[in-house]
């Protein structure tokens, strides 16, 4: 639930952000950083959270480690977009000037 609110907020920054700077096409943008968001965290998913919840799991533990792996990816997530969202700022201004 917490990743799905994660990428509602993404989309309405980006798409608030293209309109600020006067981008033609802001959906394009919203699109762009949500897909880069879920792609991130898909693979957050895959590559590590998988493991540390099965090592956990076969240990009959349940752990606050899988919660913080699981929220870590979030953020790992949300600073991607960031830096994303950093970049195209920086490109657009460059088209303006």
């Amino acid at each position: 639930m917490i990743g799905g609110l994660m990428a509602v907020a993404i989309a309405v920054w980006f798409y608030r952000t293209a309109i600020q700077i006067h981008d033609p096409k802001p959906f394009v943008w919203v699109f762009n950083s949500v897909a880069a968001y879920y792609l991130v965290v898909f693979l957050w998913w895959f590559l590590v959270l998988r493991q540390v919840s099965a090592s956990f799991h076969h240990k009959g533990e349940f752990s606050t480690l899988i919660l913080l792996t699981e929220l870590a990816g979030y953020a790992l997530a949300l600073l991607v977009v960031w830096l994303i969202r950093k970049r195209w700022v920086a490109s657009a201004a460059g088209r303006v000037s």
